[in-house]
């Protein structure tokens, strides 16, 4: 069963394994310091997989490893995963669309609105 903080989704999700440093506290207290990769990952934040306890509304950063910048984040959801292993969702506490070296449309974008390379090269008559 999926525990959340906020159900609300406000950015295009992409499934991609970005390698990602994960450092902090764990919910114990001791010290958090994990190597892993996302699972999937949107302008806000993204889930990841963790085998360290984590709580909901616990603070993490995130070092995204092939650009070596560095986040602060909240986790905001917990799902049982295989392993020992747990798929948690997190997002960004400021925001940053380009921290995964993506780019995301804007959350007003419609794809109805997008031109096809054919559209471009014949238009109608």
């Amino acid at each position: 069963m999926a525990r959340k903080l906020s159900s609300s989704r406000r950015t295009q999700r992409v499934q991609i394994a970005i390698p990602i440093l994960v450092y902090g506290n764990d919910d114990s207290g001791d010290t958090l310091n994990e190597t892993t990769q996302t699972r999937v990952v949107n302008a806000t934040g993204g889930s990841i997989i963790l085998t360290t306890n984590v709580v909901i509304g616990q603070k993490l950063f995130l070092v995204n490893i092939n650009t070596e910048e560095e986040i602060i984040c909240t986790v905001a959801t917990l799902l049982d995963d295989t392993d020992g292993k747990v798929e948690i969702g997190i997002v960004f506490d400021q925001p940053s669309p380009r921290f995964w070296g993506l780019a995301f449309p804007p959350e007003n974008w419609d794809p109805a609105d997008r031109k096809r390379p054919d559209q471009l090269r014949h238009p109608k008559r």
